[in-house]
């Protein structure tokens, strides 16, 4: 394939002269030579041949045929001549366009006006985009590949409307180099038309502009960064300020004419002394810049935090030309640095410091306490009932409380001390510097600690509201490393509890056999997880009669099958799933077990009319979904729900009243019996009491139990019947386990009996129906 390039083969204007000169003089040569040569060869001719008409014929025709050669010979010549000159003339310029494509920092090419744009030929400078001059010229558009895809529709209506318009091309875009770097071009070129015209090719350079533009690039960006939020200004060698930008102007008050040909010190304030800027210039000349906070002035006077960033400039010898400085407004950011500090280390409601920094002054006060000897103390408060304020009143009214609180601890305790909120309605103080002896040491918490209990017990005044609290204090001494700060706050919180626990209002000190229930407990709670997750549970059935010992219905109580400890009862580990939430997985299985009994009871003859009591817990009504849930399984086991009845504690009313009561009435649309179990022992409210659409009461076996010696227990299970009959519902005496029991209740008009009198609670396979 040819790589040279296409050249006009019209001559210069002079090259043009001397070739119509030549052609000029061969003409008039050939017209004498050829009239003379026509005059000379007729006479002689006719001269000799005249006498003989035939042969001058012959030779008349050899003449024309001499003269067409010899007049062929001359043109030959003529032409040779000519073109030998034209092909010296290409040659000179091909050479010329060589030599200038070589030495040419730009990449001359010429390509077709189609739509591949293909390269027709193109310089070696291609090279520096990592392509071969043949790889250029085999790939039909590869330069249209190349072209950045942000350009490449600009580039080719610019490329179109040049070859249509016949008009020269200036365009910059970016071209990808075979390692896959964008690089700038600036492409200039020009339309080579025909004769007639019509475009035959596109003849051209492409530049690389890539230094360039990046240093424009590089201008932009220091010219935005000069006008950035920052105020800047930048001096001479002897500090006088040259330029300085619109920010700098904002912060500092001063107009670019009243600051340049000033020095530094314009927006220097007395905050910091002549030392302070001698050693911010010292660090300048040695390091070449300095970075720190520094206090401004105003041009009207006010002094404000900045940042200040100065940077020398220094030329090819190391001397110092310019001093280009930063300044920065921190006012805000400092502001909001304060105020993150008071959010990482206080409670922003009451001010008082949060977890964090009170585990930060645990850690210092047990290093001082093992270098003094002394004693401290860490007293964990709670507020008795503060969830019921907050539920009747408003969390408005509850933090009002919790601000008044901090304010009566923090005057309870002396200057050195610490009190912290770590939440809730959880606070903590903590006492340095007690005595070394731990009697004397819990004496001194003791009395801080009833001072605390009698501030925190006066009255209130929240907003429009009177209040009376309480608290409950758990307290533990340190003296040393020996415990960790979580542990010894685990203790303090352990023992507050038992504080709760002994009638809340009191300071109880950390007890270590409570730690060992804990423990247990602990332990058991992971047990019990295992066990739902490993269905480790069963149901046992406790049989119902009337008066006349017929069997009416069961109830179902769930046991856990442990596979090391064996049966463990309910009261075992039901208070435990009630606190842990652990309740509705297995009120869920329970429920939907007894479900499943009760469709095959009801599938018997002689079973079919057995209803089958089952306990719900409080947690359980209170989910949203518990109508769907019981509804449900109904459904899915096919069960006459007249046959169920759910049992409910007087425990369970004391939250959501009205909410609870809405779900009871869209069960017992569905047919669903309700059961109210431990009457007599909770606090229930009649009026709440007779809202309840209830079925039957159940008289707790409390009661029962000494039934035959206590005339109180008589009198009430006496009152808990009439009044149950009197609200037009049923009775059920549970815990019967004599005659003595059973005929006194059904002297006084129970209705159905439950106890060990009748049978025991036992698997459906061992229990006995008829």
């Amino acid at each position: 394939m040819n790589y040279s390039p296409k050249f006009d083969r019209n001559l210069s204007k002079n090259s043009f002269a001397d070739n119509n000169a030549d052609v000029l003089k061969v003409v008039l040569l050939y017209a004498a030579f050829s009239g003379l040569y026509i005059l000379v060869s007729d006479e002689l001719l006719h001269w000799f041949l005249s006498s003989d008409p035939e042969l001058l014929t012959y030779a008349s025709i050899a003449k024309g045929y001499v003269f067409i050669l010899v007049t062929s010979a001359l043109l030959f010549g003529l032409i040779r001549r000519l073109l030998r000159q034209n092909l010296a003339d290409i040659k000179v310029r091909e050479e010329a366009y060589r030599i200038l494509t070589e030495q040419s920092p730009a990449i001359i090419y010429q390509a077709t006006v189609n739509n591949d744009h293909q390269a027709i030929f193109i310089s070696s400078q291609v090279n520096e985009l990592g392509y071969s001059v043949q790889e250029w010229i085999d790939q039909p558009g590869l330069w249209r590949e190349l072209i950045h895809p942000d350009d490449v529709q600009r580039v080719l209506a610019e490329v179109d409307a040049a070859i249509k318009n016949n008009t020269a091309l200036s365009i910059e875009y970016r071209l990808k180099n075979k390692q896959g770097e964008w690089r700038y071009f600036h492409d200039k070129a020009r339309i080579v038309n025909d004769s007639e015209g019509n475009p035959l090719y596109q003849q051209g350079m492409l530049l690389d502009i890539t230094a360039r533009k990046l240093t424009e690039i590089e201008l932009k960006i220091a010219a935005i960064a000069f006008e950035s939020t920052d105020g800047v200004f930048i001096t001479d060698a002897s500090k006088i300020i040259l330029r300085v930008n619109s920010a700098f102007t904002k912060i500092t008050g001063y107009s670019a004419a009243e600051a340049i040909g000033k020095t530094h010190a314009l927006i220097n304030s007395d905050r910091q002394d002549k030392h302070f800027y001698a050693s911010m210039w010292d660090s300048i000349d040695h390091a070449g810049a300095w970075e720190g906070e520094v206090w401004a002035q105003r041009k009207g006077g006010e002094i404000y935090p900045a940042r200040l960033i100065v940077s020398s400039v220094k030329n090819a010898d190391g001397a110092v030309t310019h001093y280009v400085a930063s300044l920065t407004d921190i006012t805000a950011s400092k502001a909001a640095s304060d105020e993150i500090k008071n959010l990482a280390f206080f409670d922003p409601l009451t001010k008082l410091p949060n977890r964090r920094l009170l585990m930060d002054r645990l850690k210092q006060a047990l290093a001082s306490s093992i270098r003094s000897g002394n004693k401290g103390a860490v007293l964990f408060l709670d507020l008795d009932h503060f969830k019921t304020l907050n539920d009747t009143l408003g969390h408005d009214i509850g933090d009002l409380l919790l601000q008044q609180v901090a304010e009566r601890l923090t005057h309870c305790v002396r200057v050195g001390d610490t009190v912290a909120r770590i939440g809730g309605d959880e606070f903590v103080v903590l006492l340095e510097d007690l005595s070394p002896e731990a009697i004397e040491a819990a004496a001194q918490a003791e009395i801080v600690s009833n001072k605390i209990l009698h501030a925190v017990s006066q009255q209130y005044q929240l907003g429009q509201h009177s209040y009376r609290s309480a608290a409950s204090i758990g307290a533990v001494l340190f003296s040393n490393h020996d415990i960790g700060i979580e542990e010894l706050l685990k203790q303090a919180d352990i023992a507050m509890y038992q504080a709760k626990d002994s009638g809340r209002n009191s300071l109880r000190f950390f007890d270590p056999k409570m730690q060992e229930a804990i423990n247990i407990r602990a332990a058991l709670e992971n047990e019990l997880r295992l066990a739902i997750e490993h269905n480790q549970f069963e149901l046992h059935y406790q049989t119902q009669v009337d008066n006349n010992n017929q069997l009416i219905g069961t109830e179902a109580l769930v046991r856990w099958v442990h596979p090391e400890r064996g049966l463990i009862p309910p009261f075992d580990f039901i208070p435990l799933a009630e606190e842990t939430g652990l309740i509705l997985p297995i009120g869920h299985w329970v429920l939907e077990t007894a479900c499943a009994q009760l469709k095959l009871w009801q599938q018997g003859q002689q079973t079919k009319e057995i209803s089958l009591s089952v306990n719900v817990s409080a947690k359980q009504l209170q989910q949203m979904d518990f109508v769907a849930q019981v509804e449900q399984m109904i459904i899915s086991h096919g069960i006459d729900p007249a046959f169920l009845k759910l049992e409910l504690t007087e425990s369970t009313l004391l939250e959501d009243v009205e909410g609870i009561i809405a779900k009871m009435v869209a069960l017992r649309k569905l047919g669903v019996r309700f059961e109210l179990d431990d009457f007599g022992t909770g606090y229930s409210s009649l009026q709440y009491l007779k809202k309840l659409p209830l079925n039957q009461l159940k008289i707790d076996q409390s009661f029962v139990f000494d039934i035959t010696t206590d005339s109180n227990n008589r009198t009430l299970i006496r009152t808990i019947i009439a009044m149950a009959h009197s609200l037009d519902l049923k009775v059920i005496a549970e815990g019967v386990e004599t005659h003595e029991q059973l005929e006194f209740l059904k002297h006084n008009g129970c209705d159905h009996y439950q106890g060990y009198l009748f049978s025991k609670p036992a698997p459906v396979k061992d229990l006995k129906l008829f």
